[in-house]
């Protein structure tokens, strides 16, 4: 043992000898940062920053009216406000010092401007939805393709686009006609389509043009989605079909699954929009489904 500690004690020696030139090291680091990197006599000259001035204080009026109108003995009470005009009658073309000089109307209102000069002023530019108009003390309301709307003085005013004609304002009679041709179509849907038996019915002709001279009309009797099975497109699967639809009254209910009508398949969209196109003249149709996972014919004879 005595032999093995004389052979390796240099070792010993050697590490002493690290140990004492890393105290070594760090002794000398220290001493050059406190001799050459100490902090100045004199600090860097720095530029005071100009202080913002502030805006002035808004002056008190003695004016007494918003006082007198006011019911001080009732709490709750508030004074009246100057409502903007939306109502398409009462908007009157801009007396304003106004040239509509382009519009360009996007996808969305964001993406919408108009250009705009003020012919006393000078001053121009384009504008947005909700940018203040030049002149005026309200902000632009709607950009059209030939006429702005913009608020001023508590009311609506329209600009038109030069060398072009307001356009007359909507009746409001007219909000009623989509409701009265969807209950026209209601009504040839419930007297257009006659049960013969659980897999049989008759469609009357008139009701088939009605439906193709407005599909989206009954669009919204059922919900049709793509179906799959196995990894692969079957047809269209039905879901929340109203009671009153013409999905309902030809015999279909929630679940089925439409996969061909006269032996061509529906398997994509491609197939539906090929069937459609072919059988738009056929008197007759078989319409395959799949109820609950069995197969079923459905037979339509239109006349």
């Amino acid at each position: 043992m005595q032999d093995l500690i004389k052979r390796y004690f240099w070792v010993l020696g050697g590490a002493v000898v690290m140990v004492c030139s890393v105290f070594a090291a760090k002794a000398t680091s220290h001493i050059l940062e406190a001799k050459f990197l100490g902090d100045p006599d004199h600090a860097p000259h720095v530029t005071p920053m100009m202080m913002t001035p502030t805006a002035p204080k808004p002056t008190k009026s003695k004016d007494g009216n918003a006082l007198a109108t006011r019911d001080i003995f009732c709490s709750e009470c508030t004074p009246a406000v100057t409502v903007a005009s939306t109502n398409p009658n009462d908007i009157q073309n801009t007396t304003l010092p106004l040239v509509l000089l382009a519009t360009n109307v996007g996808a969305t209102p964001p993406q919408s401007y108009a250009t705009i000069i003020n012919t006393e002023n000078q001053r121009q530019g384009s504008f947005g939805v909700g940018d203040l108009i030049p002149g005026a003390t309200g902000k632009l309301k709607e950009i059209h393709y030939k006429y702005i709307d913009f608020e001023n003085a508590g009311h609506i005013e329209r600009l038109v686009l030069q060398g072009q004609q307001a356009p007359a304002p909507q009746p409001v009679a007219q909000a009623e006609t989509p409701a009265a041709e969807g209950d026209d179509l209601q009504a040839s849907i419930d007297s257009g389509i006659k049960k013969i038996d659980d897999n049989t019915y008759e469609i009357d002709k008139s009701l088939v043009d009605k439906v193709l001279a407005n599909p989206m009309g009954v669009a919204k009797g059922a919900r049709v989605v793509p179906a799959v099975m196995n990894g692969k497109p079957n047809g269209f699967k039905l879901y929340a079909i109203r009671p009153s639809s013409v999905y309902a009254k030809l015999g279909l209910t929630n679940g089925d699954t439409l996969s061909a009508i006269n032996g061509m398949e529906l398997t994509t969209a491609d197939k539906a929009l090929e069937v459609y196109t072919k059988l738009r003249e056929a008197t007759q149709l078989e319409v395959e489904i799949q109820r609950r996972g069995k197969p079923m014919t459905l037979k339509y004879s239109i006349r």
